[in-house]
This record gives C-alpha cells, sequence and structure tokens, in this order.
C-alpha cells in the first residue's frame, strides 16, 4: 500500500472546461456518425501513459456531436471512448476540425475536414487493413490452417516488411507529422547483420546490448508530443522492467543516452526522468543505488527550473534516507513495546538474522504478505527472528491482526508513544521489510517475501 509514494513531479494538466463561448480560441472537434444511436463520447487525451478526459458530450439522433474546450490543448493523440473499442485521433496543426463516419465500419467510411494528419492516419489504417485482408484471402487459397505453417509465417514476414517500407515512405514524405512519427514509433531498432555462420553467445550478448542501446532510435524524443502518445509510454515501461537484467555499466550507460534524447523538451523529460527514479528509488537491488544519485544528481538537482520546491525537497530527504538505511550500517535501536506491553529489547533477540517487518493491519498488500512470510518463518526458526511492527496505533486493530493471521511466533511491538518518524527509516510503502545480520546490520532493505529464501539459502 502506498504511502507518501516518492514519485517526481510529473505535470498533468487535465483540461476540464467546455463552454462554447470559448470554443474558437480553443479546441473544437466536430463530427457526424451516422447509423449510430445517441450515446454518451469521452473525447480523452493520452499523457505518460494514462488517459486524461478532456470532454464529454452526447451523439444527438441525428449522428451529430462536439467536443471543444476552452483553450487550446498539447498536440498529441486522443482517444474517443465509448465509440466501439474506442477511436485514436490526432490533434495537430489545426484545433477546429471536423468529420464524418459511418458507425457500421467507422474505419472504412471516415473522411476528415481540416486535418491532414488524420487524414493519412486513417488512409494508412484503410491501406493496412487491406494488405491484410489479401493476405488472409491467399492464405486460404493456399489451404493454410495453422500459423506456424512455414508458407504462412514467410507471407507474415513478408506483409510485416512491406508495412514498414509503407510507414518509411510516409515518414520520409511527411517527416515532420506527429501521425507518420507515431507510426514509426513502433518500429524496433534495425539490428546489424553479423557474418554468415553459427552465432556464438558473445554475438547473442552484442545484439542483445546493440538492441536495447538503440531500443528508443525511432521514438523520437526530441519532439514534446511524443508524451501525449501511447507508443512512447508503452516503449518506457518496457524498458522500466528491463532494467535489473541490464548489466550495471550499460545500464548507467543507457539512462544517460536516454535522458539526453529528451533535451529541449519539459513534460516528456520529467516523464522519463520522474519514472527513472521512482522505478529505482526503493528496490531491494543496490546497484540502483549510484543510478537512484546519477539521476538525482545530474538531472534534478542540476536543472532545479524543471522541478518545482516540494519535488526538490522530497528528494533530498530521499537520498538521506538512502544513505543513512544502507546495507552494512546498524539499524537504529528503536524504542518499541511489545504486544505485552512490555519494553522490547534489542539484545534479546539472538539469531543469524533479525527480519523487520513494517506493516499495517488494514494495509490489503501487508494481510497478502503475512501467510507466506509467517510459514518462511517457520521454516526458517532457527535462522532468523521476525520482529513485526504495527504502523497502526490502534491497539485492538493489532491484536486482531495478530490472532487472525496466527503471528504470535512473531516478536509483535508497536511505537506505544508515537515518537518514532517511520518514513525517516525508509517506511514510505507497506508493507516494508529489512533483514539485518547478527549485529543488526542491514543486509537488505525494502525486500519482498519472495526474494528472502536468496538472502538466507546464500549465507
Amino acid at each position: 500500500m502506498p504511502n507518501n509514494r516518492w514519485i517526481l513531479g510529473i505535470y498533468i494538466v487535465v483540461l476540464t472546461s467546455w463552454g462554447a463561448a470559448m470554443a474558437q480560441k480553443g479546441l473544437r472537434i466536430e463530427a457526424k456518425i451516422a447509423n449510430a444511436k445517441p450515446m454518451r463520447l469521452i473525447l480523452a487525451q493520452y499523457f505518460a501513459g494514462q488517459q486524461m478526459p478532456l470532454d464529454t458530450a452526447i451523439l444527438s439522433a441525428d449522428g451529430r456531436i462536439v467536443w471543444q474546450t476552452d483553450e487550446p490543448i498539447p498536440e498529441g493523440v486522443c482517444r474517443i471512448v465509448g465509440l466501439g473499442r474506442g477511436l485514436d485521433i490526432f490533434v495537430a496543426g489545426s484545433q477546429q476540425f471536423s468529420f464524418e463516419s459511418d458507425f457500421k465500419d467507422v474505419i472504412a467510411s471516415i473522411r476528415f475536414k481540416n486535418s491532414p494528419e488524420n487524414t493519412l492516419f486513417f488512409e494508412y489504417q484503410r491501406e493496412l487493413r487491406r494488405r491484410y485482408q489479401a493476405a488472409l484471402a491467399e492464405r486460404q487459397r493456399m489451404g493454410i490452417k495453422d500459423d506456424s505453417d512455414p508458407r504462412w509465417r514467410s507471407r507474415f514476414q513478408e506483409l510485416n516488411q512491406q508495412v514498414k517500407n509503407f510507414v518509411d515512405s510516409l515518414y520520409k514524405e511527411h517527416p515532420t507529422y506527429l501521425s507518420t512519427r507515431f507510426l514509426k514509433s513502433y518500429q524496433e531498432p534495425s539490428l546489424p547483420i553479423l557474418p554468415v555462420r553459427q552465432l556464438s553467445a558473445k554475438d547473442s550478448v552484442y545484439l542483445r546490448n546493440y538492441a536495447w542501446e538503440h531500443f528508443f532510435d525511432n521514438s523520437f524524443l526530441s519532439d514534446e508530443r511524443m508524451v501525449y502518445t501511447s507508443t512512447v509510454p508503452a516503449r518506457f515501461e518496457r524498458f522500466l522492467k528491463a532494467l535489473p537484467q541490464f548489466e550495471r555499466e550499460n545500464r548507467n550507460k543507457w539512462v544517460d543516452n536516454l535522458i539526453q534524447k529528451t533535451k529541449g523538451t519539459t513534460e516528456l523529460r520529467k516523464y522519463i526522468i520522474g519514472g527513472l527514479a521512482q522505478r529505482v528509488e526503493l528496490t531491494s537491488n543496490p546497484d540502483f543505488d549510484q543510478l537512484f544519485d546519477q539521476i538525482v544528481d545530474n538531472y534534478v538537482e542540476n536543472d532545479t527550473k524543471l522541478w518545482d520546491a516540494s519535488t526538490l525537497q522530497r528528494l533530498k530527504e530521499l537520498k538521506a534516507i538512502k544513505a543513512n538505511m544502507s546495507t552494512g550500517k546498524e539499524f537504529p535501536k528503536l524504542s518499541l513495546t511489545t504486544s505485552e506491553g512490555k519494553p522490547f529489547k534489542w539484545e534479546d533477540v539472538h539469531s543469524d538474522y533479525t527480519l523487520l517487518f513494517f506493516f499495517d493491519p488494514g494495509c490489503s498488500h501487508c494481510r497478502e504478505a503475512t501467510p507466506a512470510l509467517a510459514t518462511l518463518a517457520k521454516q526458517y526458526s532457527t535462522k532468523m527472528k521476525v520482529v513485526a511492527v504495527t504502523l497502526d496505533p490502534n491497539e485492538v486493530a493489532w491484536k486482531e491482526f495478530i490472532q487472525q493471521f496466527q503471528t504470535e511466533h512473531f516478536i509483535n511491538v508497536r511505537d506505544a508513544n508515537r515518537s518514532i518518524e517511520f518514513y525517516k527509516l525508509g517506511v514510505i510503502e507497506y508493507p516494508t521489510i529489512y533483514l539485518l545480520d547478527r549485529d543488526k546490520k542491514i543486509v537488505g532493505r525494502w525486500l519482498k517475501v519472495e526474494e528472502l529464501p536468496s538472502y538466507l539459502v546464500s549465507r
């Protein structure tokens, strides 16, 4: 359960004004959709992987609808939510445009006025449909029934290459269009062609590293508009998930290269820097400490104009916490009280390992983690003792939790005097788990229950 989550400031501006008085100044999209019943349709804008509502309007009985905002919106991709599975359109260039379509087949029938980007985008979609339908017809004529059939795999690869070439031609013709950059941003980096021979393990590693080093080659990260699309955030999330598997030297270098690509942007740069910092701020991987400092030192504290004062202050505090609670340092001896109302004495805990489990009895994540931790504590009872620290001052709720989850074999304690500032100990999310050695020095921090066996078995 998040508690004061340390998220770098990502400015999300939700435009929620839609009066007619200022329509000519802001966004205005008129539409006529034939063969559709009256319905509520929401116009939302993509931002940083989310869809932010802009306006809600009702499709009239004659198929007419208007979405509008008082002020112009940032150029990007919007989604009409409620129209089938949703319809993506571009707001780039003019913010005063219209379209007509038929609900029976929106893609085939849609036509735009005063929006060349949308005209190009939907012509692309119709061409893509035509090519794919032709390939399916060919598959049927050939009697192919299985996707694994070599003939279909070959034909599908050919189709993908044709589509790539088509997108490349559109981009070459309109290199500054958001729509062509959006389509090209789906493309994976082209890998170098190695000499014709059996690939060695070294070659495989080289190709893998090359792919990650060039992962954002087609993402146009110097274009602010790309943060208002779905493709760049999706690709960025893939990169964040892969961070732990990178070697330290490559990881730090690739992160620097990624941030450098956003130079000249504002919201896109903050989104990338903020997402990277959040990913590495509270993890059990000590290698991420250096990366966190690298990001904060080089791209936050050295660029204070980009960030608000509260963000800078939170980061300063978090850096201090990470330094004070780093592995190898002795955990502070907190003044705690047992469930019997007696003072807790750290020196009475004699074990190879002491696990500190900071939890809230009402926290759903804590309740999910507790049974697994209880089982683990019994399995390693000769090697590890669990000190469970409740963060809820309610004594009744605390003792009900102990009874419900049968954690009487834990050393159950609380801050009876309410004098401890737990967040200064890195207790920012619930539950928070620290593993200490026999001398009560930190072995692991911000651990997950499933990570514990690797610590207990390997030591």
